[in-house]
């Protein structure tokens, strides 16, 4: 009953943010920008190009439990692991052209550093799932749902900014007319994708871990410390998208917002439920039957 209290406060406490957070960004959106711009802030910078990954990774951990699936065949396999490898690579080189044409050289092979790493890392985990079928199954789990999610952001992110199609302030900014500027009161603006924003969006990925509360015991154990951690986050890559100067704070309190209610409605659905009962019951089936006396 208490834990039942406890995340019911805390889904006020959300609503309560967001509605503060919505309506300041109404009043002094513009102003706040002014004050925080600040686009070569090495933090930012590296936030802004590798911090909104977490959505994609599940995609990739997906086609690694496919390569790691014994049902499948070694050449069906093999194949899964190379677009797996292939797909962080990509990842890597796309981080650093983009850090590159910034002209940061440092961070730019920083992130490529991490991304190789990753990579790598990814061989050893790729073992790790095979070693157990109920590993196995449980990152499957997570991994197919946080595609989902994935799939969802596109969608639901991308139909809202065609329909707000807000003017980013560096953009005025380059032509130092303000004129376009827009509340996001107002819908059908004068052009551009500033509502909402994409990357604090993508940021929610990292809700995925809260997926694998679901069905890990020891991650469930934690489910507060993750929780706050999801969040900080989140805030950490909303304040770097106004910090660069490509979002308003309405923008990234609206993505973010959108993207809790996104994850809270596809977490509580019949398919979801279903699924998490199947994982549920086949870690059970395979836990080993405790020792009785005859």
């Amino acid at each position: 009953m208490r834990k039942d209290t406890r995340f019911t406060r805390a889904h006020w406490l959300g609503l309560i943010l967001f509605a503060v957070g919505m309506a300041a960004g109404a009043l002094w959106d513009l102003p706040l920008n002014h004050t925080l711009y600040s686009p070569s802030f090495l933090p930012a910078i590296l936030m802004e190009t590798f911090g909104y990954y977490p959505l994609y990774l599940p995609a990739v951990g997906l086609v690694l439990c496919a390569a790691a699936d014994k049902r499948l065949s070694p050449a069906l396999r093999a194949l899964c692991a190379a677009l797996a490898v292939a797909g962080c690579v990509g990842l890597a080189i796309y981080s650093y052209l983009g850090l590159m044409e910034r002209d940061a050289p440092l961070p730019a092979v920083f992130t490529c550093i991490a991304w190789l790493l990753l990579t790598a890392c990814a061989i050893p985990g790729l073992r790790y799932a095979m070693a157990s079928a109920v590993r196995l199954g449980r990152l499957r789990f997570a991994c197919f749902w946080g595609t989902v999610y994935f799939a969802l952001e596109l969608t639901v992110i991308n139909l809202l900014k065609q329909i707000w199609a807000r003017t980013r302030f560096d953009d005025m900014l380059a032509t130092g007319d303000f004129s376009h500027f827009t509340s996001w009161l107002h819908p059908f603006g004068n052009g551009g994708t500033s509502f909402p924003s994409g990357h604090t969006a993508s940021a929610c990925g990292i809700f995925v871990l809260l997926i694998l509360c679901d069905v890990s015991v020891r991650f469930a154990r934690k489910r507060g410390m993750i929780w706050v951690l999801c969040w900080a986050y989140v805030g950490g890559m909303a304040l770097s998208r106004m910090i660069m100067g490509r979002h308003f704070l309405s923008d990234t309190v609206m993505a973010a917002g959108v993207m809790a209610l996104v994850f809270y409605i596809l977490t509580h659905t019949a398919p979801y439920k279903k699924s998490l009962a199947n994982t549920l019951a086949l870690s059970e089936k395979a836990a080993p039957k405790p020792h009785t006396e005859t």
